[in-house]
């Protein structure tokens, strides 16, 4: 007898150690004994008494929860419970809510048979899985909030596992590459880009996925362009950051492709206008020489290092004879058409180190480093001589820079003085600036 109550007090022993909430069930389904964890179970279950439903039909009490309408998974305990109690099943393991009057509480039921010398019935067991339910519906929330986030987010986002298989591709990644190739990190070669830096292709171990996922590597903004799956190109910027576990192995990696296109291209486009801005700022635009603004920013330069080094500086100023009367009479069109063609006579005369310009209306000048007035005057008379192939003429005046000379205005004016005096001696004429010409006592070279 001692043996048996100490094999009885053992027993019970082992099942209030259980955390599991412990009924035994007879033949009929009868609750014959319970653990200290099913008498909490049962009072927060609505048992009243001491004995926590010792005595009570289980199956009674299933088919009673069911009718209840706690959980429609309860519908297969009873039946189920009945086989094993006839030994026709052998386990039984569901997962069902019931809730209790102040929360929501999941649990798992397990029905194993007792069989033993002396022993027949059944054990039931149900744990409380509350937490681990509430953790799984926490993580599907936010696995539906990221997904969610993904499909909304206007830039390509793929989802790379441990192994380098891309797993997942948003519809904005699906739009970049026109479809998607899920292959790994030794196929990656089947991917056509470049380095838009360098214009080389992209290898295989290249990508900043596979450096992601072979070395833990971050990489951020790649400029690079690609070969969609339909054969267009398109420009991404393109950046990997590897996902690392607990023990900050690699287990996959998140891929970024943002389409950068029509940014590059109205970047490139902003800065070929911004060029031509330039040009237009620098250059006239009907006889495509140099304009006055930015002629006298180069002259100053000029005539700072000619008078640096006291070199020698000559400009020659010429106008077209008569051009008024062409604008007049043949129009502007016409009129330009001229500018054009003396421009062009008069650049086969001008050397790279010259400064050549439209000074305004039909009023053209070219500065000449190194140079001093009596060479000038022998290239303005062959400009002079190819421009009357044009069926018109020019007047010319040319001033050599002086040692008291300060500023480009000082050399400017005593050309035009001179331009000024071969118009008045009958056009057609180069004039050197001397003192007789500034006093009206002049001599000038008409085209022999």
């Amino acid at each position: 007898m001692d043996e048996l109550r100490l094999r009885a007090t053992l027993a019970r022993d082992v099942l209030n150690a259980l955390t599991a909430n412990i009924a035994v069930l007879d033949t009929r389904g009868v609750i014959v004994a319970v653990n200290d964890a099913w008498i909490r179970f049962a009072g927060a279950n609505g048992a009243t008494d001491e004995r926590s439903f010792v005595g009570a039909d289980y199956l009674a009490v299933c088919e009673n929860a069911l009718r209840a309408g706690d959980d429609a998974s309860l519908a297969e305990v009873v039946p189920r419970l009945r086989a094993i109690l006839a030994g026709d099943d052998t386990a039984l393991s569901i997962e069902y809510r019931c809730d209790s009057p102040t929360e929501r509480r999941w649990f798992n039921l397990r029905a194993t048979p007792l069989r033993g010398e002396g022993l027949a019935g059944a054990v039931i067991a149900h744990e409380d899985i509350t937490a681990r339910r509430q953790a799984e519906q926490t993580l599907r929330e936010t696995e539906r909030t990221l997904r969610s986030v993904l499909e909304a987010l206007p830039v390509g986002v793929w989802i790379m596992d441990a192994s380098g298989m891309i797993v997942h591709g948003n519809p904005a990644g699906l739009e970049v590459w026109a479809g998607a190739r899920y292959v790994g990190p030794e196929q990656f070669g089947e991917y056509k880009a470049w380095w838009l830096s360098s214009g080389e292709p992209i290898a295989a171990e290249e990508w900043a996925a596979a450096r992601a996922i072979r070395n833990g590597e971050t990489s951020l903004g790649e400029e690079i362009e690609i070969e969609c799956f339909d054969g267009t190109h398109k420009l991404l910027l393109n950046s990997a950051i590897p996902l690392f576990d607990d023990r900050h192995a690699i287990e996959g990696a998140i891929i970024v492709n943002q389409d950068i296109t029509a940014r590059k291209r109205a970047e490139r486009e902003l800065a070929e206008a911004l060029g031509r801005e330039q040009i237009l700022a620098r250059v006239d635009a009907v006889t495509g020489t140099i304009n006055r603004r930015h002629f006298l920013d180069l002259a100053g330069q000029e005539l700072a290092v000619a008078r640096r080094y006291h070199d020698a500086l000559t400009l020659i100023l010429f106008d077209i004879d008569e051009f008024k009367n062409v604008n007049d009479t043949l129009g502007h069109h016409a009129g330009d058409d001229l500018l054009k063609r003396v421009t062009a006579a008069a650049s086969r005369h001008v050397r790279d180190a010259d400064v050549f310009a439209r000074y305004g209306g039909d009023e053209f000048v070219i500065l000449l480093p190194h140079t001093h007035a009596g060479e000038a005057s022998l290239v303005a008379d062959r400009i002079r001589e190819d421009v009357s192939a044009e069926r018109v003429t020019i007047s010319v005046g040319i001033a050599e820079l002086l040692p008291r000379d300060d500023t480009l205005d000082a050399l400017i004016h005593r050309a035009d003085v001179a331009l000024y005096e071969s118009k008045r001696a009958g056009r057609n004429r180069t004039t050197l600036f001397s003192q007789g010409v500034a006093s009206g006592n002049s001599t000038q070279r008409p085209l022999s």
